[in-house]
């Protein structure tokens, strides 16, 4: 147990203030994450079409990008004999609003 007064007990207490916001960014942060979650929200993806919109991306990153996002439950992905798809679910859908405005953003 944390003394009350410790520095990480001050600072978890101020991080639960914003505690939705904070586990938002952090299950939407990630070097490829975004663009995989821009891509889905105008539709449903196969894996090698990430591949042909990442080209940079290493397999190995973006199989573990789209397994954070599953386990996460933001996308999903339905296997079939040749591929994988990948979609948004609903809470996934729900991001619609943030991504749009991120993407609108002034940098």
């Amino acid at each position: 147990m944390r003394k009350e007064n410790s520095t990480n007990s001050i600072n978890e207490k101020a991080l639960k203030d914003f505690c939705n916001a904070s586990k938002t960014l952090t299950m939407i942060s990630g070097r490829w994450k975004l663009s995989v979650l821009f891509k889905l929200l105008e539709n449903d993806t196969h894996y090698s079409d990430f591949k042909i919109l990442l080209p940079e991306v290493s397999d190995r990153t973006l199989s573990k990008q789209l397994q954070e996002l599953q386990n996460d439950n933001l996308i999903s992905k339905e296997k079939n004999k040749i591929s994988s798809v990948y979609s948004l679910t609903e809470k996934g859908r729900k991001l619609h609003k943030i991504l749009t405005l991120l993407s609108d953003f002034p940098c």
